[in-house]
């Protein structure tokens, strides 16, 4: 989680550098909180405080950007249950963990006038590896799996002066079935801060 942190701040160092802004670059790093669903509800029940994105746009016209992002977003939850094994099962309480890693690209539109607080909407496409982990006793079942996925996204950037801009967004995440691990799906709430 610290390594994340560390890499968001440098993308932002970089980002409100003179050189950035003349490549019309729109540089951010963002917390992020995670509330599962469908079967990612089923294995993490929690509601998560864990999480944090990177990412940067390339600025192509007043209303348009593309780019990249990348992220790590951790749910867990504890829960009573019975696994089955090959050769028998596990019975007692598990921890079980959930850490995704979306690297999308993307495209976003935004409405409103430059400089004044503009709603925007945006799509991400790209693969999610998940790693699955479910611990009881001093047994531990994992899998890794990356997934295709994508995730609309609704925000607002909010102009906070001196190139600087703040925003707030939600994603759907969705990430498709992955051999034998099955499809994900799980929102993020996300607060940032960028330059543009």
């Amino acid at each position: 989680m610290k390594k994340m942190i560390a890499v968001a701040a440098a993308a932002l160092v970089v980002g409100v550098t003179g050189e950035a802004r003349a490549q019309d670059w729109f540089w951010g790093g963002t917390y992020s909180m995670s509330m599962p669903l469908s079967n990612t509800k089923d294995f993490n029940g929690n509601f998560s405080f864990r999480g944090v994105a990177i990412e940067g746009r390339k600025v192509l016209n007043e209303n348009a950007t593309v780019g990249l992002s990348f992220g790590w977003h951790v749910m867990n939850d504890t829960q009573e249950g019975t696994v089955q094994l090959e050769n028998g099962a596990i019975s007692g309480t598990f921890m079980t963990y959930t850490n995704a890693f979306p690297i999308f690209a993307n495209a976003h539109y935004y409405l409103g006038q430059r400089g004044s607080i503009r709603p925007y909407v945006g799509a991400n496409l790209g693969v999610i590896p998940m790693e699955r982990r479910a611990e009881v006793g001093l047994f531990a079942l994992k899998q890794t799996r990356w997934h295709f996925g994508g995730a609309p996204e609704a925000g607002f950037v909010i102009p906070l002066g001196w190139y600087v801009r703040g925003f707030v967004n939600a994603r759907w995440h969705f990430a498709l079935k992955s051999g034998s691990a099955p499809s994900q799906q799980y929102v993020t709430f996300n607060i940032g801060i960028a330059s543009n």
